[in-house]
């Protein structure tokens, strides 16, 4: 059973798309997790404990499943030199897997599959910044085993985590009045470990914590370009292949889980990105795209950031639970360097949901709100600097996860 459901992850993994998130950080592992804020590194553990701290797969007794997926409609316009458009309105999937067993009393595994980077910005092919970006896809799907021991009140987990990083950029360059179109893509697999701890420090109160390393991908991939009948010499924008890399960032995170009754459970979660990793994009050309361009370099310097999410959960009857969460997710992106990979800023998140258990299955269902920041300033571009104003940025989240016990 454990390898067909691995199997199936796998499978999972491979239609995967992404959504907007802070930087391009994706925290909805879970439909339970998503209305709870994200706050389940201390808390009671189902399943998705594996993407949030390992050492609560010790509180899962026997063999549990859990799948489901989570779907993302967001929105943002942006005013360039006074004009606005509005980025392409589209709807991203982000699925989850997760399975666990029992080995002894003390000793369990666990094995998940889930997105923790993402993006998806679009923007009409005729915009005023076309030069510098059209459209950008982020996915990236991770599988990370993970083992936990249990000693009485306190537990630990490792495990490690192998990612699969895809990127896709599309941008014009302008020639007379005909627009190149150029494609960069590429892909790679980087690995990194993941551990925690959790304690039951009293009756009512429990403490967690967990890490994840950074992990390095080096991207390997290709350089495509449609002249358009430009008028340009024929060794010119002729497809190559193409390489870059990029640390996509560690992080820690603690949390505190409060349990007054039988009935109301209170969780608050902290966690630090180290976004510093990402300080610069750069791709560069197995052959020149022109005589002057071997390389296309964006200075980034983005900053750590914190992101605080908190959740209650009331069991209304034996068989319903009652969720609602709230996140403060502070924006990495560097003021000073701002660019149209990512247009937002601080986001907050409100958030409800629903689960429905009885005997072996469960059901969760969550909504999501999230609302943007505006925020105004300068990109630089390759040759022009745009005054930008970000605004009217959203999205609206739907999450279902579906488990069983064996």
């Amino acid at each position: 059973m454990f390898r067909v459901l691995l199997a199936a992850m796998l499978c999972v993994a491979a239609w995967s798309s992404i959504a907007q998130a802070a930087g391009f950080a994706m925290y909805e592992f879970s439909a339970r997790g998503n209305a709870l804020g994200g706050s389940m590194t201390a808390r009671r553990a189902d399943p998705s404990s594996i993407a949030f701290n390992p050492a609560l797969v010790t509180q899962l007794e026997g063999t549990q499943t859990l799948a489901g997926v989570t779907v993302v409609a967001p929105q943002v316009s942006v005013d360039v030199n006074g004009s606005t458009t509005d980025a392409e309105s589209n709807m991203w999937t982000i699925p989850h897997a997760y399975a666990t067993t029992q080995i002894n009393d003390n000793l369990f595994l666990g094995v998940g599959t889930f997105s923790r980077f993402g993006l998806g910005t679009e923007y009409p092919s005729d915009w005023a910044a076309r030069n510098d970006l059209q459209s950008v896809s982020i996915k990236s799907m991770s599988v990370n085993p993970v083992l936990g021991v249990r000693h009485g009140n306190f537990a630990l987990g490792m495990g490690i985590e192998a990612m699969w990083f895809d990127y896709d950029q599309r941008q014009a360059t302008t020639v007379g009045a005909t627009d190149i179109d150029g494609r960069v893509r590429g892909d790679a697999t980087g690995f990194g470990l993941n551990g925690g701890a959790w304690w039951k420090a009293t009756d009512s109160v429990a403490l967690g914590a967990s890490f994840r390393t950074p992990i390095k991908q080096d991207l390997e991939g290709r350089a495509t370009f449609d002249k358009n009948g430009a008028a340009v010499p024929s060794t010119w924008f002729n497809s190559t292949g193409a390489e870059g890399s990029v640390t996509l960032p560690g992080e820690v995170r603690v949390g505190v889980a409060w349990e007054p009754d039988n009935r109301w459970s209170v969780a608050v979660d902290v966690t630090r990105t180290f976004w510093s990793s990402y300080d610069e994009l750069r791709i560069r050309y197995n052959e020149p795209v022109t005589p002057v361009t071997t390389e296309s370099l964006k200075t980034t310097e983005w900053r750590d950031v914190w992101r605080l999410g908190a959740g209650v959960e009331y069991r209304l009857t034996d068989m319903v639970d009652l969720r609602a969460g709230y996140v403060y997710d502070c924006e990495p992106v560097n003021p000073d360097r701002l660019d149209f990979l990512v247009p937002a800023n601080d986001r907050q998140l409100y958030s409800l949901g629903v689960g429905v258990h009885d005997g072996p299955w469960r059901v969760d269902v969550s909504y999501t709100y999230l609302w943007i920041k505006g925020r105004d300033g300068e990109v630089e571009g390759k040759n022009t600097i745009y005054d930008v104003r970000f605004h009217d940025g959203d999205a609206h989240l739907v999450g279902l996860s579906a488990g069983w016990e064996f």
